[in-house]
């Protein structure tokens, strides 16, 4: 019998198969995440250091933008003016205390997400251990009744979208790679200031504050799910998860009005569940991020 976490694997398996995504770098938004307009709430994923998990999370309280400026400010600089630490510091003072910036903007997001492909795929799986992944509506347990019950029967379905976006912007002007690169080839000595706390392996170890690092982040839009389970819910169970679907349905978990998002639910007179999930044209959400480790995002 498929448990519904085994249900939800082998789910971002065949997605990120058919989206050209590479498993072992992506990490799933639960839920996935319709954007607001403006440009701070799209940056500040980008902002993040990933935790070392299979959904995408902040790992505690400290941003990209604020361990890289920690970073810089404690690097001893060359004496040339084009030396990468150098550079760096002129850059990070020049930008003063402004919010961090990228590239691209939302505006500049929904102009390549008008013209990027569409994309669909089919998903069947013929019918745990602990999970970070939720069960059957936002925020239930995977080992709860109604989803293992769900996960049990034949699903099968289809999953469009109108459009799917890899979005890569790279970080404005306060950023220098080549500052980072270099802080990351040079285990110790110069650059590194013997009396800073801040050292390579505080800062790349096993323990350290920038082990990972956002490259690319998913966007799609025009999002339409349909999918049908064999399993035969009951009475009580049909109305638990009609009462609990404005938490949003598995596997997107979106609820009403995010992207403009609807979910419509029926049972048949066997009790056999049909989900069908649209969100708006144009409308973009967030359902993974590219993330990398400090080796392969700084060339070491």
């Amino acid at each position: 019998m498929t448990s519904f976490v085994e249900l939800q694997q082998r789910f971002i398996t065949t997605e990120f198969g058919a989206l050209g995504i590479v498993a072992s770098h992506a990490q799933v938004l639960q839920p996935a995440s319709a954007l607001p307009t403006d440009d701070a709430t799209l940056w500040s994923l980008f902002n993040t250091i990933p935790s070392d998990s299979t959904l995408f999370s902040p790992d505690g309280d400290e941003t990209f933008f604020a361990a890289y400026s920690a970073l810089i400010d404690s690097l001893i600089p060359g004496s040339g003016l084009l030396d990468p630490i150098a550079v760096a510091k002129r850059k990070l003072e020049e930008w003063g205390h402004a919010d961090p910036a990228w590239s691209v903007g939302y505006a500049g997001l929904i102009s390549q997400l008008n013209l990027a492909p569409s994309n669909e795929f089919p998903f069947s799986n013929p019918g745990g251990p602990a999970s970070p992944f939720w069960g059957l509506w936002g925020g239930s347990a995977p080992a709860s009744g109604q989803s293992v019950a769900f996960a049990a029967g034949d699903v099968s379905g289809q999953f469009a979208f109108a459009n799917v976006l890899p979005f890569a912007p790279t970080p404005s002007d306060w950023y220098v790679s080549s500052a980072l690169s270099l802080a990351y080839a040079k285990h110790s000595g110069k650059p590194w200031n013997p009396d800073s706390p801040i050292t390579w392996d505080s800062t790349f170890g096993p323990s350290g504050n920038m082990q990972r690092f956002v490259t690319s982040l998913y966007v799609v839009a025009g999002l339409s799910a349909q999918y049908v389970s064999s399993t035969k819910f009951s009475k009580a169970d049909q109305q638990a998860i009609q009462e609990n679907a404005a938490d949003g349905m598995w596997p997107y978990y979106l609820g009403p009005g995010a992207a403009g998002a609807t979910t419509k639910i029926q049972f048949d007179a066997q009790g056999k569940m049909k989900v069908g999930l649209t969100t708006g044209s144009g409308q973009p959400v967030v359902i993974a991020a590219l993330v990398l480790p400090a080796a392969q995002y700084l060339g070491g």
